[in-house]
């Protein structure tokens, strides 16, 4: 992949750590969804606009939606 623009990179990881840490991701799990947040972003144009919506983050993480996480 190519890095578009990378504003907004470290925001996206962090909120990617934040939001897993809320859904009660383990420290992997958590890793691995800031990684992907920032990756998102870096692929578009802006700081937010390449960011998944809330309900397709389950998704990021291999979980069905509306599924418990654990």
């Amino acid at each position: 992949m190519t890095a578009v623009d990378t504003v907004g990179a470290g925001d996206a990881f962090t909120a990617g750590y934040l939001s897993g840490h809320l859904d009660g991701l383990d420290l992997a799990g958590r890793l691995g969804r800031a990684v992907t947040l920032g990756a998102f972003v870096v692929a578009g144009h802006g700081d937010w606009e390449g960011l998944p919506r809330r309900d397709e983050l389950s998704l990021l993480d291999g979980h069905e939606p509306g599924s418990t996480l654990r």
